[in-house]
């Protein structure tokens, strides 16, 4: 069986834990040109999983470029902003920066649900009802915690976060990626990013990880082999089996 053009779930055991659950992915303008991005969003939605796919609002190319993609290989993709159906409402903070106030989750679902592909422009309507921007790492955290993403996907060039002179730190508790990225070692986006995806967990997201998006089929590799690639942050508790 060829798992990219027979997405059966009851013949991919490591995907049955992503059936129904939606993951976000965020991406930016490098992560468009991966050569199989496209076909691994598909794959998501034919194996049963329900990919939401958000994007920085000044990249409008980006976004729109990666519908037409989607649409012209047999997906059903489409564009969608916070002011829709006031999906994200916004307020500024002390430095003036929008973060998401509420998150009116109801559209969305009903797109997944029916089985469209969200592409999601980081913008949201303020207070005013005004259109305004919001970081697209913290719309992708925000909506995955009130979808209760099971997966919750940064780009990151390096790979995931740098362990030292070599290599990548493969897994953290959201303690410690908190703490991390108040260090101040991290480049500021990559901090961003952790400090996004360390809540987005503590939200409910039942892991976070930042990778190399360019690597091939990067999105889908622990839906085929049980194996996350990146760095993957996950919850301070851990169950014992």
């Amino acid at each position: 069986m060829d798992p990219f053009t027979d997405a059966n779930p009851d013949a991919l055991p490591t995907a049955k834990p992503f059936l129904g659950r939606t993951v976000v992915v965020r991406i930016d303008e490098a992560a468009v040109e991966s050569p199989t991005l496209v076909q691994d969003l598909l794959f998501m939605r034919r194996a049963g999983a329900r990919p939401l796919v958000v994007h920085d609002a000044t990249q409008y190319a980006c976004g729109a470029r990666l519908v037409g993609l989607i649409n012209r290989i047999g997906g059903e993709a489409v564009s969608i902003d916070g002011a829709s159906a006031s999906t994200l409402v916004l307020v500024p903070d002390s430095e003036g920066e929008h973060r998401v106030h509420s998150v009116n989750a109801q559209l969305l679902s009903l797109l997944l649900q029916q089985g469209y592909i969200p592409i999601f422009r980081s913008e949201g309507a303020g207070v005013s009802g005004a259109l305004a921007r919001v970081a697209a790492a913290e719309a992708a955290r925000a909506l995955a915690a009130a979808m209760h993403a099971v997966r919750l996907i940064y780009p990151s060039p390096s790979g995931g976060i740098p362990a030292g002179s070599d290599g990548i730190i493969e897994e953290l508790t959201s303690s410690e990626a908190l703490e991390l990225a108040a260090a101040g070692t991290l480049a500021p986006e990559l901090a961003r990013d952790v400090t996004a995806a360390a809540l987005g967990v503590r939200s409910g997201v039942d892991a976070a990880q930042l990778l190399d998006l360019h690597i091939s089929h990067a999105t889908i590799i622990e839906m085929l082999t049980a194996q996350h690639v990146g760095t993957q942050i996950v919850s301070n508790i851990v169950l014992a089996n």
